[in-house]
C-alpha cells in the first residue's frame, strides 16, 4: 500500500471512531472511559437503527409520524454524543434515558400492532438498569429515582393507550403490520442481548477491579458486597422477564426462540456471578453455612441440579448425561443445600467451558465408603491455570466468561463435607476436562423429605391463595405474574404492619415476604405468627437479596429462604412442599 493510501485509511478510521471516543480525552480512570464509550456506542447504534428502519417503514407506509419521529430521535441520540464531547456526562446519560423513554412511548402509540409492547417494556427496563450505573457513578441518586418514576409512568401510559386507544395508531395493512413487527421484534431482541452482554461485561469489570484492590482494605470488600446485593433487585426483574418469556417460548418463531434463549442464558450467568461473589464474601467473613446433615435421596438431588442447568446447556446444544450407581439408591446422610450448591457450580462450569453441541457426563459411583463424583466435558484447561484452578479468581476465558469464584467456593464446600476435589488427568481423552470429587458415604435409616420434581404446568396450584408482602414494585409485579401462571390467587401488601390484619382476614395458604419491610419486618412477623395459635400453622417463605441473614431467618421460624434473583423452579419446589393438596394430578 502506498504511503498516501495508508494515511487516508488511518484518517478515515480515526474519523469513524471519533464519535465513539467523544469525551474520553483527558480521563485517566478506565471505568469512566468505558461508561462514556458505552453510552456513545449505544447512541450511534440506536441512531443508525432509527434512520435505517425508520426510512424503510416510511417506504412501507408514507406517514408524517416517520417524518417527525425519525429525525427528532436521531438528533436526540447525536446530542447525547455532543454532551459527552463537551464533558457533560451526567446530562448525556440523562438525555439518553429520556430520548429512549419518550420515543418508546411515541412509537408504541403510533405503530400500534406494528410493534410488540412486551419487548418495548423489556427494552426500556434494560436501558433503565444499564444507565442507572452511570447515574450512581456521577452521584446523582435523586435523578435515578425521578427518571425511574417518569419512565414507569410513560410505560403505564403506553399500556393504557394500547388497551383504550387514547391516541389512535396509524392504520396499517396486515402485510405491513407483520413486516414492521418482524423488524422491530428482531431488532429489539438483538439490542436486548447487546445490553445484557454489556451489563455482564460491567459486572466482570467490577470483579477485575476487586481482584486488584483486594488487599487494600476490608472496607472496600464490604462496599463491593453491598453493591452486588443492590444489583439483585434490578437483576431479579430482568431474570423474571427472561423466565416469563421462556414459559411462552413456543409462541415464537425459531430466530426469536434463539434470542430468548440467549437472553435467559445471559441472565442465568449474571445470577450465578452475583451469587458466587456473595458466597465468597460469606466465606471471607467466616459466616458461611453450617453443615446440617439429614436423610436425602442422592438421585433426586442430582436430577434437580441437572434440570436447573439444562436451559443453559440446551441453548448451546449441550446434553447432560447422568450415570448413577444403583448401590446409592438408599438414603444417605448429608447436607442437601451444600450438595446442590456443589453440583450446580461444577455443572455450570462444565456447561460454560464445554464445546458447543457436545456432551457433559456426570457420574456418581460408590467405592467402598466413599461416593465418587466425576463431571467430564469437552474442552481443555490451559496448563498455566490447571494447577491453581480451585483458587480465587482463576478462570479460563471463553465466550461465556466467569468470575473465577465458582470452583473456589466448590472446593470450600466439598471440604466442609469431609471430601476432596481435583482436576483429574485423562490420557485416553486429551481433549476433555474431568473434575472429580468425593464425600464420605453415610447411609441413613431415616425418612427422606419428599420433594416434588419440577413439572411446571399452568394452574398447577389452582385454588391456592398466597399473601405477598413486598414494597418493591417490580419484584411484586413479576411475583404476581408467575404465581398467576401457577393458578395462585395473590394478595399484595406493601408493609408488614397492615399484613397482620390481612393474614387474619384472608387466611392465606402461604405467605411470601420480603426481608426488610417498613414498620414491621419479617422477623417481627414470624414472631407474631408464632405467638398466635390460629395463624402459627401458615408457612412463611422469605424472599430477599441479603443471603447473609438466611440462617437467622430459618431459626426464627421461616419455612424457606429464597434469594433474589428468584428462580421460578426454586419457588415452585418450595410451594409444592406446602401446597401438595393443590397440585393437579
Amino acid at each position: 500500500m502506498k504511503p498516501g493510501n495508508h494515511t487516508s485509511v488511518y484518517a478515515m478510521k480515526e474519523f469513524l471512531l471519533k464519535p465513539v471516543y467523544a469525551g474520553t480525552k483527558g480521563l485517566e480512570k478506565a471505568e469512566e472511559k468505558r461508561q462514556i464509550v458505552i453510552v456513545n456506542l449505544i447512541s450511534l447504534v440506536l441512531s443508525f437503527l432509527v434512520l435505517s428502519i425508520g426510512t424503510y417503514f416510511y417506504l412501507l407506509k408514507n406517514s408524517i409520524v416517520f417524518i417527525i419521529g425519525v429525525p427528532l430521535e436521531t438528533i436526540g441520540f447525536f446530542t447525547v454524543i455532543g454532551f459527552n464531547h463537551y464533558k457533560k456526562y451526567f446530562q448525556a446519560n440523562l438525555l439518553l434515558l429520556c430520548v429512549n423513554a419518550i420515543f418508546i412511548a411515541y412509537w408504541g402509540s403510533v405503530l400500534g400492532a406494528g410493534i410488540s409492547m412486551e419487548l418495548l417494556l423489556v427494552f426500556v427496563t434494560l436501558i433503565i438498569v444499564h444507565l442507572s450505573g452511570g447515574f450512581f457513578l456521577y452521584k446523582e441518586r435523586r435523578a435515578v429515582l425521578v427518571c425511574l418514576i417518569g419512565t414507569i409512568l410513560l410505560a403505564i401510559l403506553v399500556l393504557l393507550n394500547s388497551y383504550y386507544k387514547l391516541i389512535q395508531p396509524i392504520s396499517l395493512s396486515p402485510g405491513v403490520t407483520n413486516t414492521m413487527r418482524w423488524f422491530t421484534n428482531i431488532t429489539l431482541l438483538v439490542f436486548i442481548v447487546f445490553i445484557m452482554s454489556s451489563y455482564l461485561t460491567q459486572i466482570n469489570n467490577l470483579l477485575s477491579s476487586e481482584r486488584k484492590l483486594k488487599e487494600i482494605s476490608e472496607r472496600k470488600s464490604i462496599f463491593l458486597r453491598e453493591t452486588y446485593h443492590e444489583l439483585r433487585t434490578p437483576l431479579n426483574a430482568i431474570f423474571s422477564i427472561a423466565q416469563l418469556f421462556q414459559l411462552k417460548r413456543d409462541k415464537y418463531v425459531d430466530p426469536e426462540k434463539k434470542q430468548l434463549d440467549d437472553l435467559y442464558s445471559s441472565c442465568y450467568i449474571a445470577r450465578n456471578i452475583v451469587n458466587n461473589v456473595l458466597d465468597m464474601s460469606r466465606i471471607e467473613s467466616g459466616r458461611f453455612y453450617n453443615v446440617i446433615k439429614e436423610p436425602i435421596n442422592l438421585r433426586e438431588c442430582i436430577s434437580h441440579c441437572v434440570a436447573m442447568n439444562s436451559y443453559l446447556a440446551a441453548s448451546r446444544g449441550i446434553v447432560i448425561n447422568v450415570e448413577f450407581d444403583n448401590q446409592l439408591d438408599k438414603p444417605i446422610n448429608s447436607d442437601d443445600l451444600l450438595l446442590k450448591k456443589i453440583f450446580n457450580n461444577v455443572l455450570s462450569n462444565a456447561v460454560k467451558f464445554s464445546s458447543g453441541n457436545s456432551i457433559v457426563e456426570f457420574s456418581c459411583l460408590r467405592e467402598e465408603q466413599q461416593i465418587i463424583f466425576k463431571i467430564k466435558n469437552e474442552g481443555v484447561v490451559d496448563t498455566k491455570i490447571a494447577s491453581n484452578i480451585f483458587d480465587n479468581f482463576v478462570s479460563q476465558r471463553n465466550q461465556l466468561e466467569g468470575t473465577g469464584l465458582g470452583l473456589s467456593i466448590t472446593k470450600h464446600l466439598v471440604e466442609l463435607l469431609g471430601g476432596t476435589i481435583a482436576l483429574e488427568p485423562d490420557e485416553s481423552s486429551p481433549h476433555t476436562t474431568t473434575i472429580a470429587f468425593n464425600i464420605p458415604l453415610e447411609l441413613s435409616t431415616g425418612k427422606v423429605r419428599t420433594q416434588s420434581a419440577f413439572q411446571f404446568r399452568k394452574d398447577c396450584f389452582s385454588g391456592a391463595t398466597v399473601l405477598i408482602i413486598e414494597d418493591e414494585q417490580l419484584s411484586s409485579d413479576f411475583l404476581i405474574k408467575i404465581l398467576a401462571e401457577m393458578g395462585i390467587h395473590s394478595i399484595l401488601c406493601q408493609d408488614g404492619e397492615s399484613a397482620a390484619n390481612l393474614i387474619r382476614l384472608e387466611k392465606p395458604n402461604v405467605i411470601i415476604s420480603d426481608l426488610n419491610m417498613p414498620k414491621f419486618d419479617s422477623k417481627q412477623l414470624l414472631q407474631y405468627l408464632h405467638n398466635d395459635a390460629e395463624l402459627k400453622g401458615i408457612p412463611v417463605l422469605i424472599v430477599s437479596g441479603d443471603a447473609f441473614l438466611k440462617d437467622e431467618m430459618l431459626d426464627a421460624g421461616a419455612e424457606a429462604f429464597i434469594t433474589k434473583p428468584v428462580h421460578f423452579k426454586e419457588l415452585y419446589l418450595e410451594l409444592s412442599k406446602h401446597l401438595p393438596h393443590h397440585i393437579l394430578s
